[in-house]
């Protein structure tokens, strides 16, 4: 009998989104009912092939969520090829299988001049931030092998708080790759020392790829750093920032740089630069 089994491409990547549900605070606090930061992502079918999006500060559209978040631009990119595609072309005239053809699928997310919070509040301003994974999988039950592209970061390795009154302070988020470049599955991920990723119930390892933060220079006043949880502040009057939290099983991975916890003066959720990338084998 013919071997049936195909890949199932899979991979996603979003460069903002998230849903305000109130803006005051106390007697004042107001519910907003479709306060989405609704942006185009980039997405693949089961079949591959590249999606890609590409955003400018005109795609939001929502007045609340536009009083509360900008961006200068941004880029999305999901692409699922088989590696050689010389060999893809041959499958296409019957001269090879398919199953010795081995996937791959990058994802990646861009977003420049990042600014969230409101004018004459406390804001976060990012340079630039970005991110990537490259998944290779064979067809033989083994574990996918991903690993982090080179550029996954930000810019100047900083991320800039802004107060009331317009004083900046600046947090130090690097990024420690060593781990991920040097063990790409699952298996050598979790028994390596250094990479200190939490089991859940379900298999799954999670924890993060950001140095432990700290304040280049002055802190923020009032701030916190969790010692608990090193890659998460929580900012007086814009709540808690969490960088760099990353996900992983033996058949995938996923990757959020910024994820905002908001407080007052608004309440919601934020995340910029996610995505994920795996992929599976079907009959």
């Amino acid at each position: 009998m013919a071997d049936t089994r195909r890949f199932k491409f899979h991979g996603h990547a979003a460069a903002l989104s998230g849903r305000i549900v109130r803006v005051g605070e106390g007697t004042k606090a107001k519910f907003v009912k479709n306060a989405f930061i609704d942006l185009p992502a980039a997405a693949l079918p089961a079949t591959g092939g590249r999606s890609t999006a590409r955003l400018s500060r005109k795609h939001l559209t929502d007045p609340v969520v536009r009083s509360f978040v900008r961006f200068e631009n941004a880029t999305v990119s999901s692409e699922g090829v088989y590696e050689d595609p010389r060999g893809h072309f041959e499958v296409t005239q019957g001269k090879r299988a398919s199953n010795t053809l081995t996937p791959m699928t990058k994802v990646s997310a861009d977003v420049r001049g990042l600014d969230i919070g409101l004018k004459g509040n406390v804001r976060m301003t990012i340079k630039r931030v970005r991110g990537g994974f490259t998944s290779k999988k064979g067809l033989d039950g083994s574990e996918t092998a991903i690993q982090i592209t080179k550029d996954t970061g930000f810019d100047g390795n900083s991320v800039t708080f802004v107060d009331a009154q317009g004083k900046p302070y600046v947090l130090t988020v690097g990024v420690a790759k060593d781990v991920f470049d040097t063990r790409d599955t699952f298996s050598a991920i979790i028994a390596a020392p250094a990479a200190a990723l939490a089991r859940s119930d379900d298999g799954a390892a999670h924890g993060t790829i950001v140095k432990p933060l700290k304040w280049k220079g002055r802190e923020f006043p009032g701030s916190a750093l969790d010692a608990d949880q090193p890659n998460t502040v929580s900012i007086p009057g814009f709540g808690r920032v969490f960088f760099g939290e990353i996900t992983v099983t033996a058949q995938s991975r996923r990757l959020t740089m910024v994820r905002l916890d908001l407080g007052s003066p608004i309440g919601g959720d934020c995340a910029c630069a996610d995505f994920m990338d795996n992929g599976g084998v079907s009959l």
